[in-house]
């Protein structure tokens, strides 16, 4: 591991078993999860506690976001599948032909930090992942209905995770759009989200509503990106296209609201990254003073995480036809 500021710490987990967590600001923890066990890391003596460790039979997400008042860790549990084996060749998504029709029994459960005590608070015969809890408000989380998006008939939910309550956000009752890649907004109330036409015509849509489904806005967007992140709804940024695809886009695009419509995309930088595998998928995110782009690439064959500069918008390049990426 390395730290932004270029001090390496030894941690022989990096290379065993993928470990996947986050920092808690409120605890001043890193929360991670490896080999089904919950950890808690203490940023600045290297100190790890073990809080939680799940049955080695189940498949656990990888979520280690704490709740706003730091007391719990959230994720997914859930039973083996066939299709959990390992593959000759694993690539994005690769196991969704299987989970998505085997509906496992699929739980979200939440980990009290300071006793270790799990309870299951949510749980469906279902693939299920991407569980979100808002920042701000400490029971409220977001997970969805996995698997491939024009099959899935909803996508968002809500959950409380003290009372067990469940939710659509963001209803697809119309069937119209399939929806996808939600997000919290820093105000940990609204939920950002983009979208595209079921039967593959017309323009995407990109949109945002409060967790409760108020204040819905909803716009046409004409531009393509796997992924769309921002801290609000002033500024978006996108990761375009792999590398080598076509069209071929493999640039951290910027959008700007203009009070009507999302204006661009200025182009902010060619990340090269072939999105091959889930570590080179560049999920590029704003820092929380919007100065900056942290976004990951494997452009060396490696993927790593590169921190670029946003400046001032009117001076970035519009992503026009003749913008080509530059591959040699």
């Amino acid at each position: 591991l390395t730290e932004l500021q270029g001090r390496s710490i030894e941690n022989e987990r990096v290379f065993d078993h993928r470990p996947a967590g986050a920092y808690s600001a409120v605890n001043h923890r890193h929360y991670y999860w490896w080999q089904n066990g919950l950890y808690e890391l203490d940023v600045d003596t290297c100190e790890e506690r073990l809080v939680y460790q799940a049955p080695s039979d189940k498949v656990l997400g990888i979520h280690g976001i704490t709740s706003a008042d730091g007391r719990y860790v959230c994720n997914m549990m859930r039973d083996r599948v066939d299709g959990d084996a390992p593959t000759t060749i694993d690539y994005p998504y690769s196991h969704f032909p299987h989970l998505y029709p085997s509906r496992p029994l699929t739980q979200v459960i939440r980990v009290e930090i300071s006793t270790g005590e799990m309870q299951v608070v949510h749980e469906d015969h279902r693939f299920m992942t991407h569980v979100n809890l808002s920042p701000t408000m400490p029971d409220i989380l977001t997970f969805c209905h996995e698997g491939p998006w024009h099959q899935v008939e909803q996508r968002i939910w809500g959950l409380n995770i003290q009372t067990g309550a469940t939710w659509k956000i963001r209803p697809q009752d119309d069937d119209n759009f399939a929806i996808g890649h939600e997000y919290w907004f820093d105000d940990g109330e609204h939920i950002g989200y983009h979208g595209r036409p079921r039967d593959g015509k017309g323009d995407h849509v990109f949109g945002y509503v409060r967790w409760d489904n108020s204040e819905k806005v909803e716009v046409r967007f004409p531009f393509h990106s796997f992924h769309f992140a921002s801290n609000g709804h002033q500024m978006i940024v996108g990761d375009g296209t792999r590398v080598f695809s076509h069209p071929d886009e493999p640039f951290i695009q910027l959008f700007k609201w203009d009070g009507e419509r999302y204006i661009g995309p200025r182009v902010l930088t060619m990340h090269r990254s072939t999105f091959n595998g889930q570590h080179a998928h560049c999920h590029p995110r704003f820092t929380p003073d919007d100065k900056q782009v942290l976004y990951t690439s494997d452009l060396t064959g490696y993927s790593n995480m590169y921190l670029v500069e946003v400046g001032d918008f009117e001076d970035l390049p519009l992503l026009t036809a003749d913008i080509k990426p530059q591959l040699t």
